[in-house]
């Protein structure tokens, strides 16, 4: 089922101006209209700015709800190579 999701695109992403029930890792197509290529951004109205800030505000509220890493978890910087390209 196709729909459209209103997004903005800020430093290479697309960010979708509300949440979006979609699963981690999804593809999803992108289609530009070809009036909005080679035109500066427009404005975002009062209703697209504060839905993006309550999508912010929802992720920061996520972000603080994570666990704090503990010492003893198993996990350090040191295994920070080895756990993104398998190397030590």
């Amino acid at each position: 089922m196709n729909r459209t999701v209103p997004a903005i695109y800020d430093a290479g992403v697309f960010r979708p101006l509300h949440p979006v029930d979609l699963a981690q890792g999804t593809p999803v197509e992108v289609q530009v209209p070809s009036a909005s290529l080679g035109q500066p951004a427009a404005e975002l109205s009062h209703e697209e700015l504060v839905q993006q800030q309550a999508a912010v505000e929802e992720m920061l509220a996520e972000i603080e709800g994570l666990p704090i890493e503990e010492p003893d978890d198993g996990f350090s910087g040191r295994d920070h190579d080895k756990l993104l390209y398998g190397q030590p």
